[in-house]
């Protein structure tokens, strides 16, 4: 009768056990988890690829030093899988289908492009797979998160960015005559309607708008006209390739007015290769330590971010980009940290809790939060200003609202 009863317990145990195992969503093992991403590799947005590359790098390096301790008490390694969109949104979208159905990834962390993030967004939610840290600084991740509750951003939205930057803008220039460059998607146009709901209540006038499309080879006939509406401020919200053209043309035609540039800009390493006196006294906004700065040169995490990207990144690195790949990385380790099941559903809440969280990678005073601040995980940034071949900070932390 013993016996009898030890075998019933133990398949009832077997059972318990292989029900549990089977609630595991797809990519997702005792042992390890498969993370996907979307990146332009290839085309003219390539250069943009930067951070997702960091991210994966930085995946493989922290696997490699032994993985991750989830909330469930096991300790998992990372396996990052990164497919090439071109910066299409038909790729974008064929390549989630890959990585949910053929890959079998458990999420998709910083997928890249606002255009190419709503391509696949529905598609995801449907399929209930995280859409994790998107990387675009779009609105809507934060402000549809009722009707897509398995996506979030990560980067400052325009909201935020844009409120700083005219606060500085107030503080320099009361009257100014703003013109502003931005892209032809839906962060560009929230970063219009930010800038006219921030300056609606001061002397600053928005004089001049001119958007451009990402195939635009130049935006060269834009500057133009922005120059010739009389501004004295130039928001150059562009990106990529179509900011720095920007900043070139205007200096070519002789208009100087007091330039601010969008923060990917700033931190993606290639403004500096323009010459010096081109940038000198461009203003910004960061978020993240600059590890050509002085003051982070021996910081830990730089450090750390270094020896990652020496061993994992590949051919192409840029060692004067910001580490935001790595900085979203450790908080998706962050969150992994505090996932209390092999589930999809529990890796969103633990993300949806997050709070007041410091990352080593962000500059001091600031904080990832997802649970206080409704879905905009960055809301304090930094004025930063190129001074003698060098961005320096400009006063303390700033919140700026993202709605």
């Amino acid at each position: 009768m013993k016996r009898t009863r030890s075998i019933a317990a133990l398949s009832v145990l077997l059972m318990v056990m292989a029900l549990t195992a089977a609630r595991a969503d797809d990519g997702i093992t005792d042992d390890s988890v498969k993370v996907g991403s979307i990146v332009p590799l290839s085309g003219p947005a390539a250069p943009l690829s930067i951070y997702v590359r960091q991210l994966a790098a930085y995946l493989k390096y922290v696997s490699a030093e032994g993985g991750v301790k989830f909330g469930d008490g096991k300790v998992r390694k990372i396996e990052p899988i990164v497919i090439d969109s071109g910066g299409q949104p038909a790729r974008a979208l064929a390549a989630a289908r890959e990585l949910v159905e053929q890959q079998k990834v458990f999420l998709l962390a910083s997928p890249h492009g606002t255009n190419e993030n709503l391509a696949i967004v529905d598609y995801l939610n449907a399929k209930r797979v995280p859409q994790a840290f998107v990387n675009s600084p779009a609105t809507i991740w934060g402000a549809d998160a009722d009707k897509h509750p398995w996506t979030f951003g990560f980067p400052p939205v325009p909201g935020t960015q844009v409120s700083i930057l005219v606060s500085y803008i107030k503080n320099e220039r009361p009257n100014a005559k703003i013109a502003i460059l931005h892209a032809n998607d839906q962060s560009g146009r929230d970063a219009v309607v930010a800038l006219r709901r921030a300056t609606a209540d001061s002397a600053a006038q928005v004089v001049a708008v001119e958007s451009y499309e990402f195939s635009d080879a130049t935006v060269d006939s834009q500057i133009v006209r922005l120059a010739a509406s009389g501004a004295d401020v130039f928001i150059d919200y562009a990106i990529g390739r179509h900011a720095l053209q920007a900043i070139q043309k205007a200096g070519e035609i002789g208009w100087h007015p007091l330039r601010l540039v969008e923060t990917s800009t700033a931190s993606s390493g290639a403004i500096k290769k323009l010459p010096p006196d081109a940038i000198e006294g461009i203003v910004s906004t960061a978020y993240a330590k600059d590890p050509t700065a002085t003051e982070f040169k021996s910081d830990p995490a730089i450090l750390k971010y270094q020896k990652a990207m020496a061993e994992y990144f590949g051919s192409g690195f840029d060692p004067t980009a910001q580490p935001l790949g790595a900085l979203e990385a450790e908080t998706l380790v962050r969150v992994f940290e505090a996932t209390a099941a092999p589930t999809r559903a529990a890796f969103v809440a633990a993300a949806r809790k997050l709070d007041h969280v410091d990352i080593p990678y962000l500059l001091p005073g600031i904080q990832v939060s997802l649970e206080s601040s409704r879905g905009f995980p960055i809301t304090q940034m930094q004025v930063i200003r190129f001074e003698n071949g060098d961005f320096v900070r400009v006063g303390g932390v700033i919140y700026g609202p993202p709605l």
